[in-house]
């Protein structure tokens, strides 16, 4: 993201962020990693036009200025001329690779083996990219109202994953939320994470909600979706590439290599074009170029 394409968009530091539903989340400082980092007003390839808020989305505290040119689709140059636009890379995630082996080992079915932190960090880079589409998607979705709730990951995960993906990550959230809504009793001795019964932090994903601009306004419970989602989204992506005929085996024991990971995903349908570098790429596209269901954007 450094280099070319940057701008002089301004961050959300003087501004208030309310969560929707009654109390202030402290005022925060945007971050380098945020989905939007270009003002240009040029149309490009693929449908990749830019956003801009309405007069109504307009925060109360005189900063117009400052959320006027947030919301822009990230317009950064592309490599070269006829080349697909490329999506934000993350260069922090709201997980650790600590916290991305605890959750595979929640599902016993996933324990077999011990993947090597090359792997899981290929994974995780991955995943960030799936990350970043929903968080867009969930971006768009809250312009009305300038509030991102559980409605609008709800709806993006919805389009962005393929149906069956989608149906088991939004089964995991309704699980983790409807954990914290009945730990009332002991919020105050655990953390939201542990509540949730979830082992990312809702905290992590709710400062990394704010810092990229997802929405003015973020409600806890969009922040818990969005963690359990991601968490689901992992042990999915894993457990297709461990059913993989391609992952080799010693004595049964899988043997996890880079190699083994990039070809059980270009293999699946339903998650290489989700993993893809390019932004008018989603599910439904195979290493063969064939589509199954979904078609990329055009």
């Amino acid at each position: 993201m450094a280099g070319k394409g940057k701008t002089a968009a301004r961050t959300l530091e003087d501004l208030t962020l309310d969560s929707g539903y009654g109390g202030a989340a402290d005022s925060v400082r945007s971050s380098s990693v945020s989905l939007c980092c270009s003002d240009t007003h040029q149309s490009l390839a693929h449908g990749a036009n830019c956003w801009h808020l309405t007069e109504s989305m307009h925060s109360r505290q005189n900063s117009l200025d400052t959320v006027n040119t947030v919301l822009a689709e990230d317009t950064e140059t592309l490599d070269c001329a006829g080349q697909c636009a490329k999506l934000t890379e993350l260069e922090d995630v709201p997980w650790s690779l600590g916290e991305v082996e605890g959750a595979l080992r929640k599902d016993e079915q996933l324990m077999v083996g011990d993947p090597p932190p090359e792997v899981l960090a290929r994974l995780s880079a991955l995943i960030s990219r799936a990350l970043v589409r929903v968080a867009r998607e969930a971006q768009r979705l809250s312009l009305r109202y300038a509030r991102c709730t559980k409605h609008e990951i709800q709806s993006a995960i919805k389009v962005v994953l393929s149906w069956t993906i989608s149906v088991n990550c939004i089964a995991a959230a309704l699980s983790a939320l409807s954990l914290y809504n009945m730990s009332t009793g002991d919020k105050f001795s655990r953390g939201k994470s542990a509540r949730c019964g979830l082992v990312f932090s809702v905290g992590k994903f709710f400062r990394w909600m704010v810092d990229s601009r997802v929405a003015l306004r973020i409600h806890e419970h969009a922040a818990i979706y969005l963690a359990a989602c991601v968490e689901s989204l992992f042990r999915e992506v894993f457990s297709r590439v461990l059913r993989s005929a391609l992952v080799e085996r010693d004595n049964g024991v899988p043997k996890f290599t880079l190699e083994s990971l990039e070809q059980a995903i270009n293999g699946d349908s339903e998650i290489w074009g989700l993993l893809q570098p390019y932004q008018h790429l989603i599910c439904g596209k195979n290493s063969s170029g064939k589509f199954h269901g979904c078609k990329a954007r055009q």
